[in-house]
């Protein structure tokens, strides 16, 4: 009799078990199961997503960035400041050697390369003057937040979630690899952007909002 009681409850314990994983299986997919939702609903989900990142104004983003241009390419770091309109992005190479810093905000734009600092209203064009590098500066502070430039024509392709794959604008792709959580915002932490010969490859390794 005990032995049978004993296999009784045993096999209710692998039940409850069981019971367990099937669940957790089902909130898994219930968030994300690469279940295909209708362009309706992933469009509402896109629409929600836009509205609490256009709330993100300030931010503390730190990574790696991977650069191929013509003629030059290599690995850095990337720190990346925001509060409201003013930005300070440096960029440093090993042993945290500075190759680039670039401050802005509606009073103009400084960058600082080869130990040169020139002074202007476009962050690309100082760059570009600089380094010769073709930087989207301007477009990233939207891109690395996962959102198209405003104002200005771009095909967005979708996840299930309602969160950008594949933005393309002004002649750039901009491929969005893998997401992370921030507090309760999803941004991205993986993401390429290219344009012709120029392929930028991020990294993030923190957000802070």
């Amino acid at each position: 009799m005990g032995m049978g009681v004993e296999k009784y409850f045993s096999g209710l314990r692998i039940l409850l078990v069981l019971c367990v994983f099937i669940l957790a299986g089902c909130a898994s997919r219930a968030v994300d199961s690469g279940r295909q939702v209708s362009g309706e609903e992933r469009e509402q989900r896109w629409q929600r997503h836009q509205e609490r990142l256009g709330l993100i104004q300030a931010w503390d983003m730190t990574g790696r960035l991977n650069m191929k241009v013509p003629g030059q390419s290599g690995t850095m770091s990337l720190d990346w400041q925001q509060q409201g309109d003013q930005y300070r992005l440096a960029l440093e190479g090993p042993l945290g050697a500075s190759i680039a810093r670039i401050s802005g905000g509606r009073q103009g734009v400084s960058v600082t390369a080869s130990d040169e600092t020139r002074y202007g209203p476009s962050p690309e064009m100082l760059l570009y003057s600089l380094t010769g590098w073709q930087f989207p500066v301007s477009n990233l502070k939207y891109w690395v937040r996962g959102l198209p430039v405003p104002g200005d024509d771009a095909r967005v392709q979708l996840n299930n979630l309602g969160y950008p794959d594949k933005i393309e604008q002004q002649g750039w792709v901009v491929a969005y690899q893998q997401y992370g959580l921030s507090g309760s915002q999803r941004l991205p932490v993986r993401l390429v952007v290219s344009r012709g010969d120029v392929r930028l490859s991020l990294i993030v390794s923190s957000w802070q909002l």
